[in-house]
């Protein structure tokens, strides 16, 4: 059985894999084997195929709906149809049968094949897929401009304006800097991180996240990302890609709640569940602590070097429905490729950088309508810090931020939609922050196994989605999108 690992700050901690359930059988009865197989298009809806404009049907707190793929692409499934089919997934259902139209369906959501049908009859089988009623987009998310916007968000993003770049709100030191006086590099990497402060401020919180042996996997996350959903992957890495390991930890609420509960005093954010979801970060650039400064952990970076990396990262690929024979001579490849363009790779049994800078630096950008639903205030080691809280109005205050922990639910739904959250991402090596753009190209060929065929996009989607994909997906390859 396989383990999953997840990166926190610069930590990782493991959990099991479940493997998938071995496909149901089909049991056909008695009846005219003559009888044609189009009768298992009959509860069809009749409309054009491409990418359902249907309204969802509302499962167990999730709105999806079925399609099913015939001769000429995929169309959606009636109502009554698609509800049986949501409610007995969301009942953790794999296999059932289903009566529709007059014809019994074996119905089959786990298995190597993935969701699909069976005429119990005539054996006929078609492709199923379950969709999301759309992506998380919530009140405000939208791309608008300023002159757009409700009176009272305006004001809002006209008084972030004036009060300018977050980590140079009220007046902090800048002492931590002086560590960036020997390291040109550094410096640039920091003057472009406030000049995003500076041009999103408005309308987005901003926050870092320091990691560095974390680096690979964050990237192949990147890579899949940008490939499956469309994430913009020329601009930063992402720190977690299986959506579905969110179920029982959606949001910050539920974070600190379960903290509370289940983690205070249990490993408290070294907890398993906990660095499953949640990244750990500072609020500024001038970030004196606690525990952390953010230019003085820029070049090693957050880490720790107790893990086997190396199968770490073959997990990952497994997780992205990588063939199991080809996951150890995959994971060699990428580590090969890392090397080539200087990323530090000496945990995964491969070569150290040459300029012995391990560290990365995300800059992460949250919208401010979404910030309580994604962050809390936090101390050390994780507990809630209750003075900050609620953390959007500390946020949209005129600071300093020099002097705070948060943590963030890194939900790739989110992470994953530029019009939630943005990212950007600066590596202390400089080899490798100039070659980045360029090893995710070779990352994506790499990854062609997985990623280079429409049914095998698809596939590795709906088990990175959890059986679900998001309503406006399709295979073709989500590049263009992302950079368009």
């Amino acid at each position: 059985q396989g383990r999953h690992l997840w990166p926190g700050m610069g930590c990782m901690v493991s959990g099991p894999v479940r493997e998938p359930a071995p496909r149901g059988k089909v049991h056909k009865r008695g009846g005219d084997a003559a009888r044609s197989t189009a009768d298992d298009l009959l509860w069809v809806s009749a409309q054009q195929p491409g990418t359902s404009k249907k309204p969802a049907v509302v499962g167990v707190g999730v709105d999806l709906h079925v399609q099913i793929e015939l001769d000429n692409g995929w169309q959606d499934a009636p109502d009554d149809q698609s509800k049986q089919i949501c409610d007995r997934m969301l009942r953790g259902d794999e296999s059932f049968q289903m009566v529709a139209r007059g014809h019994t369906y074996l119905v089959t959501l786990r298995g190597p094949e993935g969701p699909f049908q069976t005429n119990v009859e005539t054996g006929k089988k078609r492709r199923l897929r379950i969709l999301e009623a759309g992506d998380v987009l919530t009140q405000g998310s939208g791309r608008r401009s300023g002159k757009d916007l409700p009176a009272h968000q305006a004001a809002m993003v006209a008084q972030q304006i004036e009060y300018g770049p977050q980590s140079r709100r009220g007046r902090p030191s800048l002492a931590p800097y002086k560590v960036l006086e020997e390291n040109p590099h550094a410096q640039e990497c920091f003057a472009q991180f406030e000049h995003n402060e500076a041009k999103l401020c408005g309308e987005w919180a901003v926050f870092y996240h320091s990691y560095s042996f974390a680096a690979l996997l964050y990237e192949v996350n990147a890579a899949v990302g940008s490939v499956l959903f469309r994430f913009r992957s020329q601009y930063a890495t992402l720190p977690r890609i299986l959506v579905h390991e969110f179920d029982a930890i959606p949001d910050a609420p539920t974070l600190a709640r379960r903290f509370d509960k289940d983690f205070a005093n249990n490993k408290r954010d070294h907890n398993p569940e906990f660095r499953k979801v949640a990244v750990s970060v500072m609020c500024s650039l001038a970030s004196t602590g606690p525990e952390a400064c953010t230019a003085m952990v820029f070049v090693e970076g957050y880490s720790c070097k107790d893990l086997a990396f190396k199968n770490v990262l073959e997990t990952l690929l497994e997780a992205c429905y990588v063939p199991r024979s080809n996951v150890r001579k995959l994971a060699n490849d990428i580590i090969r490729c890392s090397e080539k363009h200087g990323l530090d790779v000496s945990q995964f049994g491969g070569k150290p950088c040459a300029s012995g800078k391990p560290g990365h630096l995300l800059q992460i950008f949250v919208k401010r309508h979404l910030v309580d639903q994604l962050v809390y205030a936090a101390k050390p080691y994780g507990p809630i810090d209750e003075e900050r809280m609620p953390i959007s109005n500390w946020m949209n205050s005129n600071g300093p931020f020099s002097f705070g922990q948060a943590r963030i639910v890194a939900h790739p739904k989110y992470f994953m939609q530029a019009n939630c959250i943005r990212s950007f991402v600066a590596s202390a090596d400089p080899t490798f922050h100039k070659s980045r753009e360029s090893f995710q190209e070779e990352l994506v060929k790499l990854l062609n196994p997985v990623l280079g065929h429409p049914s095998l996009r698809e596939k590795a989607a709906t088990g990175i989605y959890g059986g679900t994909l998001p309503s406006w997906w399709s295979a073709e390859d989500q590049r263009k999108h992302a950079h368009a």
